[in-house]
Protein backbone atom coordinates (compact mmCIF):
# COMPACT_ATOMS: atom_id res chain seq x y z
CA UNK A 1 0.00 0.00 0.00
CA UNK A 2 1.17 3.74 -0.66
CA UNK A 3 2.99 4.54 2.55
CA UNK A 4 0.79 6.58 5.22
CA UNK A 5 2.81 6.79 7.99
CA UNK A 6 6.99 7.50 8.05
CA UNK A 7 7.73 6.98 11.20
CA UNK A 8 11.72 7.44 11.15
CA UNK A 9 13.24 10.45 13.36
CA UNK A 10 16.20 12.34 11.25
CA UNK A 11 19.49 12.11 13.11
CA UNK A 12 21.07 9.68 15.46
CA UNK A 13 19.08 7.15 16.37
CA UNK A 14 18.19 6.76 19.94
CA UNK A 15 15.01 4.72 21.94
CA UNK A 16 12.28 6.57 22.83
CA UNK A 17 8.66 6.52 24.19
CA UNK A 18 7.39 9.03 21.18
CA UNK A 19 3.78 9.02 22.48
CA UNK A 20 1.62 12.02 21.54
CA UNK A 21 -1.94 12.80 22.29
CA UNK A 22 -4.34 11.37 19.54
CA UNK A 23 -6.04 14.83 19.01
CA UNK A 24 -8.70 13.87 16.93
CA UNK A 25 -10.22 11.02 18.98
CA UNK A 26 -10.70 8.93 16.28
CA UNK A 27 -8.28 5.58 16.90
CA UNK A 28 -9.70 3.28 14.55
CA UNK A 29 -8.17 3.49 11.12
CA UNK A 30 -10.29 2.05 8.39
CA UNK A 31 -8.86 1.97 4.86
CA UNK A 32 -9.57 0.34 1.69
CA UNK A 33 -8.07 -2.69 2.93
CA UNK A 34 -10.82 -3.21 5.89
CA UNK A 35 -12.81 -6.14 3.57
CA UNK A 36 -9.71 -8.13 3.00
CA UNK A 37 -8.20 -7.81 6.46
CA UNK A 38 -11.17 -8.57 8.46
CA UNK A 39 -11.86 -11.93 6.72
CA UNK A 40 -8.07 -12.65 6.77
CA UNK A 41 -9.05 -12.02 10.83
CA UNK A 42 -11.72 -14.48 10.57
CA UNK A 43 -9.69 -16.87 8.45
CA UNK A 44 -7.30 -17.21 11.05
CA UNK A 45 -9.40 -17.60 14.44
CA UNK A 46 -10.77 -20.63 12.30
CA UNK A 47 -7.38 -22.00 11.63
CA UNK A 48 -5.26 -20.39 13.82
CA UNK A 49 -7.13 -20.32 17.22
CA UNK A 50 -4.30 -20.75 19.76
CA UNK A 51 -2.17 -18.74 17.93
CA UNK A 52 -4.07 -15.53 17.71
CA UNK A 53 -6.24 -15.44 20.85
CA UNK A 54 -5.04 -15.77 24.26
CA UNK A 55 -6.41 -14.65 27.75
CA UNK A 56 -5.69 -15.49 31.85
CA UNK A 57 -9.44 -15.56 31.69
CA UNK A 58 -9.97 -12.64 34.34
CA UNK A 59 -10.99 -10.09 32.23
CA UNK A 60 -14.25 -10.35 31.19
CA UNK A 61 -15.59 -6.98 31.99
CA UNK A 62 -12.94 -5.09 30.65
CA UNK A 63 -13.42 -6.89 27.15
CA UNK A 64 -16.70 -6.49 26.57
CA UNK A 65 -16.44 -2.30 27.45
CA UNK A 66 -13.34 -2.71 24.54
CA UNK A 67 -16.05 -4.48 21.94
CA UNK A 68 -18.45 -1.54 23.37
CA UNK A 69 -15.74 0.93 22.14
CA UNK A 70 -14.73 -0.74 18.99
CA UNK A 71 -19.03 -0.71 17.76
CA UNK A 72 -19.62 3.29 19.25
CA UNK A 73 -15.88 4.16 17.40
CA UNK A 74 -17.06 2.56 13.85
CA UNK A 75 -20.19 3.78 14.37
CA UNK A 76 -19.29 7.61 14.98
CA UNK A 77 -15.90 7.39 12.57
CA UNK A 78 -17.04 5.57 9.77
CA UNK A 79 -20.92 5.59 9.69
CA UNK A 80 -21.22 4.45 6.00
CA UNK A 81 -18.93 1.46 6.33
CA UNK A 82 -20.19 -1.95 5.90
CA UNK A 83 -18.74 -3.41 8.98
CA UNK A 84 -17.81 -6.95 9.11
CA UNK A 85 -19.32 -9.95 10.89
CA UNK A 86 -17.49 -10.58 13.92
CA UNK A 87 -16.38 -13.84 14.64
CA UNK A 88 -18.47 -16.79 16.86
CA UNK A 89 -15.95 -16.45 19.93
CA UNK A 90 -17.18 -16.52 23.43
CA UNK A 91 -14.56 -13.81 23.75
CA UNK A 92 -15.90 -10.10 23.46
CA UNK A 93 -12.13 -8.78 22.80
CA UNK A 94 -12.18 -11.54 20.04
CA UNK A 95 -15.15 -10.34 18.40
CA UNK A 96 -13.96 -6.81 18.92
CA UNK A 97 -10.97 -7.48 16.59
CA UNK A 98 -12.74 -9.39 14.32
CA UNK A 99 -14.51 -5.62 13.34
CA UNK A 100 -11.50 -4.02 12.83
CA UNK A 101 -7.48 -4.06 11.13
CA UNK A 102 -6.45 -3.08 14.45
CA UNK A 103 -5.21 -6.07 17.12
CA UNK A 104 -6.29 -5.75 20.24
CA UNK A 105 -4.27 -6.28 23.24
CA UNK A 106 -5.74 -5.67 27.02
CA UNK A 107 -3.11 -4.68 29.78
CA UNK A 108 -4.35 -5.13 33.51
CA UNK A 109 -2.49 -3.71 36.47
CA UNK A 110 -1.63 -6.68 39.09
CA UNK A 111 0.27 -4.93 42.07
CA UNK A 112 2.57 -2.61 40.82
CA UNK A 113 2.92 -4.27 37.54
CA UNK A 114 0.92 -4.38 33.97
CA UNK A 115 0.05 -7.44 32.59
CA UNK A 116 -1.07 -8.83 29.17
CA UNK A 117 -4.58 -9.76 30.36
CA UNK A 118 -5.94 -10.57 27.16
CA UNK A 119 -5.40 -10.41 23.44
CA UNK A 120 -6.44 -11.12 19.89
CA UNK A 121 -3.71 -10.96 17.67
CA UNK A 122 -3.90 -12.17 14.46
CA UNK A 123 -0.72 -9.62 12.73
CA UNK A 124 2.09 -10.06 14.66
CA UNK A 125 5.44 -8.93 13.84
CA UNK A 126 7.86 -11.40 14.06
CA UNK A 127 6.79 -12.89 18.09
CA UNK A 128 4.61 -15.06 19.65
CA UNK A 129 1.18 -14.39 21.38
CA UNK A 130 1.10 -17.33 23.51
CA UNK A 131 4.92 -15.96 24.89
CA UNK A 132 3.62 -12.63 26.23
CA UNK A 133 0.46 -13.55 28.08
CA UNK A 134 0.67 -13.17 31.73
CA UNK A 135 3.74 -11.53 31.32
CA UNK A 136 4.54 -7.41 32.57
CA UNK A 137 5.76 -4.63 30.36
CA UNK A 138 9.46 -5.38 30.88
CA UNK A 139 9.36 -9.11 30.48
CA UNK A 140 7.47 -8.56 27.28
CA UNK A 141 10.22 -6.26 26.00
CA UNK A 142 12.99 -8.42 26.50
CA UNK A 143 13.60 -9.40 23.38
CA UNK A 144 13.93 -5.92 22.16
CA UNK A 145 17.78 -5.02 22.72
CA UNK A 146 18.62 -1.78 24.68
CA UNK A 147 14.77 -1.02 25.13
CA UNK A 148 14.50 -2.25 28.63
CA UNK A 149 17.83 -0.07 30.12
CA UNK A 150 16.73 2.87 27.86
CA UNK A 151 12.63 3.58 28.82
CA UNK A 152 11.69 0.31 30.88
CA UNK A 153 11.55 2.33 33.84
CA UNK A 154 9.51 5.69 31.23
CA UNK A 155 6.54 2.87 30.03
CA UNK A 156 5.65 1.29 33.69
CA UNK A 157 5.35 5.13 34.56
CA UNK A 158 3.26 6.07 31.70
CA UNK A 159 1.39 2.95 32.14
CA UNK A 160 0.09 4.35 35.99
CA UNK A 161 -0.08 7.65 35.00
CA UNK A 162 -2.18 7.37 31.94
CA UNK A 163 -5.35 9.74 32.53
CA UNK A 164 -9.34 8.25 31.71
CA UNK A 165 -10.27 9.51 28.59
CA UNK A 166 -6.88 10.22 27.10
CA UNK A 167 -5.95 8.19 23.94
CA UNK A 168 -2.15 8.38 22.97
CA UNK A 169 -0.64 7.28 19.99
CA UNK A 170 2.95 6.02 18.68
CA UNK A 171 4.76 4.52 16.08
CA UNK A 172 6.79 1.49 15.47
CA UNK A 173 9.00 -0.13 12.39
CA UNK A 174 10.80 -2.85 11.08
CA UNK A 175 12.19 -4.05 8.12
CA UNK A 176 10.83 -7.67 6.28
CA UNK A 177 11.50 -10.24 3.50
CA UNK A 178 8.02 -10.88 3.72
CA UNK A 179 4.64 -8.76 3.12
CA UNK A 180 2.18 -10.93 4.81
CA UNK A 181 0.57 -9.96 7.81
CA UNK A 182 0.51 -12.78 9.99
CA UNK A 183 4.21 -13.23 11.14
CA UNK A 184 4.64 -15.17 14.29
CA UNK A 185 8.29 -15.77 14.84
CA UNK A 186 7.20 -19.54 15.38
CA UNK A 187 6.16 -19.47 11.55
CA UNK A 188 9.35 -17.63 10.58
CA UNK A 189 11.21 -20.09 11.62
CA UNK A 190 9.74 -22.92 9.55
CA UNK A 191 9.07 -21.70 6.38
CA UNK A 192 11.76 -22.59 3.62
CA UNK A 193 13.87 -20.30 2.90
CA UNK A 194 12.91 -17.64 0.55
CA UNK A 195 14.24 -16.65 -2.87
CA UNK A 196 17.12 -15.31 -2.79
CA UNK A 197 17.17 -11.06 -2.19
CA UNK A 198 19.67 -9.17 -4.59
CA UNK A 199 20.77 -5.91 -5.58
CA UNK A 200 18.64 -5.87 -8.41
CA UNK A 201 14.87 -7.04 -6.86
CA UNK A 202 15.68 -5.56 -2.95
CA UNK A 203 13.09 -2.84 -3.68
CA UNK A 204 10.35 -4.74 -4.26
CA UNK A 205 11.15 -7.81 -1.67
CA UNK A 206 11.84 -5.84 1.63
CA UNK A 207 9.20 -4.21 3.04
CA UNK A 208 8.52 -1.19 5.07
CA UNK A 209 6.47 -2.17 8.48
CA UNK A 210 4.72 0.38 10.19
CA UNK A 211 3.35 -0.60 13.56
CA UNK A 212 0.29 2.35 14.47
CA UNK A 213 -0.62 1.78 18.42
CA UNK A 214 -2.45 3.60 20.32
CA UNK A 215 -3.37 3.09 24.24
CA UNK A 216 -6.43 4.27 26.42
CA UNK A 217 -7.27 3.64 29.57
CA UNK A 218 -10.57 1.91 29.92
CA UNK A 219 -13.50 3.46 31.46
CA UNK A 220 -14.16 2.82 35.20
CA UNK A 221 -11.07 0.80 36.10
CA UNK A 222 -7.62 0.35 35.83
CA UNK A 223 -7.33 -1.47 32.68
CA UNK A 224 -5.52 0.16 29.10
CA UNK A 225 -6.29 -1.09 25.62
CA UNK A 226 -3.48 -1.39 23.89
CA UNK A 227 -4.03 -1.31 19.91
CA UNK A 228 -1.56 -1.71 17.17
CA UNK A 229 -2.60 -2.10 13.14
CA UNK A 230 0.03 -2.31 10.34
CA UNK A 231 1.08 -0.94 7.01
CA UNK A 232 3.54 -2.71 4.75
CA UNK A 233 5.14 -0.57 2.11
CA UNK A 234 7.67 -1.81 -0.28
CA UNK A 235 11.17 -0.52 0.23
CA UNK A 236 11.52 0.52 -3.37
CA UNK A 237 8.92 3.14 -2.56
CA UNK A 238 10.99 5.20 0.30
CA UNK A 239 13.61 4.16 -2.35
CA UNK A 240 11.82 6.97 -4.65
CA UNK A 241 11.82 9.79 -1.76
CA UNK A 242 15.39 10.77 -1.59
CA UNK A 243 14.95 12.51 1.84
CA UNK A 244 13.34 9.28 3.62
CA UNK A 245 15.77 7.17 2.07
CA UNK A 246 18.89 9.32 3.27
CA UNK A 247 16.61 9.47 6.97
CA UNK A 248 16.07 5.79 7.28
CA UNK A 249 19.60 4.90 5.76
CA UNK A 250 21.00 7.35 8.45
CA UNK A 251 18.87 6.06 11.52
CA UNK A 252 20.23 2.13 10.38
CA UNK A 253 23.54 2.71 10.44
CA UNK A 254 23.39 4.87 13.72
CA UNK A 255 21.51 2.39 16.06
CA UNK A 256 23.41 -0.30 17.52
CA UNK A 257 24.19 -3.17 15.98
CA UNK A 258 22.14 -5.75 17.97
CA UNK A 259 19.25 -2.96 17.64
CA UNK A 260 19.65 -3.16 13.74
CA UNK A 261 19.20 -6.38 13.63
CA UNK A 262 16.01 -7.01 15.28
CA UNK A 263 14.82 -3.87 12.96
CA UNK A 264 16.15 -5.52 10.00
CA UNK A 265 16.75 -8.77 8.18
CA UNK A 266 19.84 -9.41 9.10
CA UNK A 267 20.69 -11.74 5.92
CA UNK A 268 20.14 -8.33 3.50
CA UNK A 269 21.98 -5.57 5.69
CA UNK A 270 24.80 -4.97 3.61
CA UNK A 271 22.38 -4.93 0.42
CA UNK A 272 19.61 -3.15 2.51
CA UNK A 273 22.19 -0.44 3.50
CA UNK A 274 23.85 -0.12 -0.62
CA UNK A 275 20.09 -0.01 -1.69
CA UNK A 276 19.11 2.98 0.42
CA UNK A 277 22.79 5.24 -0.23
CA UNK A 278 22.84 4.35 -3.65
Amino acid sequence: MPLPYFPVESGDYKISLGLKPQKTGCWLDVDEHYTSETKLKRELFSSQADAVFTTTGDATGSEAKILSLVESGLSADYPELEVATPVEHESPLARAASLVQEDLILMQQTGEDYILAAAAVCFPSGWNLADKVGQNLQTIHVPVPGLNPAIGGSIDKFFKNLKPGRIVERFNWGLFDDPALFQPAWLREIQPEKSRITAANIGQNIYFRVEKQTLQRLEGCNDILFTVRIFNTPLEEIKADFEKAETLHHSLISMPDALRHYKAVAAYEELLLDYLKS
